[in-house]
């Protein structure tokens, strides 16, 4: 073998061996990637369950008796929502996230609402965004401070807005999303069966209608939303558009919940410091709260109105309804399905109001749908008892047991609160606030003004009351200190 050759082999295997006595002589081995194992008890939970954590199995199986779970998020899900007969909708999103945002759609989505509704509307360029008010100030607020319209705004200034938190009022390093950002955060998390309520705010064209349509078709699918609408011309415009889709119009709410609606809100300014600043803007805002609303308010109710409205938005349709106008027409949900039409309800004076209504109605009579500013296991719990125990686990942790003993009216979209109680006794109930688990209920003491606890929604628990009322005299003599 040639001398040169010798020579650049002796140097490779240099090479070589220096490298590998390196690299045997490390200090630090390499890091060990700990993977975490499902329990193969909880195998059988969603992919978003909790599995891992401090008595998590038997956590997950005493929920999972009520046909409950604990998800990676911390919220309490239901794991079949097969008893629950009705649709519900997210209202604007999930009502705990700010309005127009990212989190408010991918939080409704994720708590497996069956379908969430957003608003859009035009700016004045001519691009849709996800926005409910007509002018910005409540949910989003410009830099500036000053208050926009949002026809005359663009997409630049569009951005420039700033979110609201919905808790406190403050403003959040977070921006409104357009209608086509929204389009595509849905279509990235929704589930095969979960829709998009797209209801249309401003007053458009048959082309911007088109473009509208357009988007959702192209990010979303034809199958995987409907619109809805408080004008019919526009509702005509997209059936025209669109021959299958379905379309919802939303009919206005009744005129006692809009004098309600407006009462509330000037109580609202004379106490809120955010209400007072906003006071001039709110009374132009609920204007039509008045005698000529009264006057202009029609209703559809009637099987010849819905004739008409069925005729115009063809077969794929239906009419919204504010619960109290829903509950003054028991007969609309028939007289609707018999034009093959859907019936959903809403309400302009909160969630709690939305569901003493709907609690009132045998399940016969209940709406096709409900949209609502609270989580599907309450609205499923409350009208269908879907997360009733079934008895059938012996929890052998303290938490487990916690779970178990819980009463069936037990608001589980509070468990981190509750959590609180759990040895003490009580619980916190889906409509009576803190109970005690034995049946004792714990006692509210009225306060002129907010307590600590009040103002987070917890009531006083009281000692049992004493009966001071003085009966007959009891004589005592004592013996005398001089007695031996």
């Amino acid at each position: 073998m040639p001398s040169r050759q010798l020579s650049t082999l002796l140097l490779y295997s240099i090479l070589f061996s220096s490298f590998f006595i390196l690299s045997a002589c490390k200090s630090t081995p390499e890091p060990v990637k700990t993977v975490h194992v499902t329990p193969k008890k909880l195998s059988h939970l969603p992919y978003d369950a909790a599995t891992h954590g401090k008595d998590i199995v038997d956590t997950q199986l005493a929920l999972g008796d009520r046909n409950l779970y604990l998800a990676s998020n911390g919220n309490i899900k239901m794991l079949s929502k097969a008893q629950c007969q009705i649709d519900i909708s997210a209202h604007r999103g999930d009502f705990r996230q700010p309005e127009s945002s990212y989190n408010a759609i991918s939080a409704a989505l994720n708590d497996n609402f069956n379908s969430v509704e957003i608003d859009v509307m035009l700016l004045g360029d001519g691009t849709w965004v996800n926005h409910h008010d007509s002018q910005t100030g409540r949910a989003t607020v410009h830099y500036t401070g000053e208050r926009f319209k949002l026809e005359r705004m663009n997409l630049k200034e569009f951005k420039r807005l700033k979110l609201r938190d919905k808790h406190n009022n403050n403003l959040l390093n977070e921006r409104p999303i357009t209608a086509k950002e929204s389009f595509k955060i849905f279509a990235a998390q929704r589930l095969p069966n979960q829709k998009l309520n797209v209801e249309i705010k401003s007053k458009a064209n048959g082309q911007k209608l088109l473009e509208l349509d357009n988007m959702l078709r192209k990010y979303v699918g034809h199958e995987g939303y409907y619109f809805s609408s408080s004008e019919q011309d526009t509702l005509v415009k997209l059936r025209g558009i669109n021959p299958i889709v379905y379309l919802g119009f939303v009919q206005g709410g009744h005129p006692t919940s809009i004098d309600i609606l407006r009462s509330d809100l000037r109580k609202g300014a004379s106490n809120d410091a955010y209400y007072l600043e906003n006071h001039t803007n709110i009374e132009r805002a609920s204007n039509y709260g008045t005698k000529r609303y009264r006057s202009r308010y029609q209703d559809h109710t009637s099987t010849d109105a819905l004739k008409k409205l069925r005729a115009k938005l063809g077969y794929n349709s239906g009419i919204h309804l504010d619960i109290r106008s829903y509950m003054q027409n028991s007969g609309v949900k028939q007289r609707a399905q018999r034009l093959g039409m859907k019936v959903y309800s809403y309400s302009l004076n909160g969630t709690d109001y939305h569901q003493s209504q709907l609690l009132k109605l045998s399940k016969n009579n209940l709406p096709d749908g409900v949209i609502v500013d609270a989580t599907p296991y309450k609205i499923c719990q409350q009208l269908f008892n879907a997360a009733v125990p079934a008895q059938r686990y012996q929890a052998v942790t303290d938490l487990g047991q916690y779970i178990v003993s819980l009463p069936v009216d037990a608001d589980f979209d509070r468990f981190k609160e509750m959590l609180g109680y759990q040895h003490e006794g009580y619980y916190l109930s889906l409509t009576s606030g803190l109970k005690s688990i034995y049946s004792a209920k714990a006692k509210v003491v009225p306060a002129s003004t907010p307590t600590p606890l009040l103002e987070h929604g917890f009531p006083t628990i009281t000692d049992e009351k004493i009966d001071t009322h003085t009966g007959d005299s009891i004589i005592l003599t004592l013996p005398s200190s001089n007695a031996k």
